[in-house]
C-alpha cells in the first residue's frame, strides 16, 4: 500500500475525516479506515465504510476528493 504519493495519503486520509464527520454518528457504520477495497486483488486502495446489515437511509459516496470509496458489510463482535 505504500505506492502511493505523500499527496495521495493526505487526500486520502482528508476524505477518511469528512466521511467520519458525515456518516460516524450512523448506527450502522462500525468503523471508517484507509484500506484495500474488494476484491482485494484488484489493488485499488480507498476509504472504506464498515457497516453492520444493510441500511436504507445510508448514503455512501463512490468517491471523495477523487478517492474512491468502498462498502465493507460485517457485523463485528469480540471473540
Amino acid at each position: 500500500m505504500s505506492s502511493q504519493s505523500a499527496a495521495w495519503w493526505r487526500r486520502a486520509r482528508r476524505a477518511r475525516d469528512q466521511l467520519i464527520a458525515r456518516l460516524g454518528t450512523h448506527p450502522a457504520v462500525t468503523n471508517i479506515d484507509i484500506g484495500l477495497l474488494d476484491p482485494p486483488q484488484a489493488g485499488i486502495i480507498g476509504v472504506r465504510v464498515h457497516v453492520r446489515g444493510t441500511p436504507t437511509d445510508l448514503i455512501v459516496p463512490e468517491e471523495v476528493e477523487g478517492i474512491p470509496v468502498g462498502v465493507v458489510r460485517g457485523d463485528y463482535h469480540l471473540q
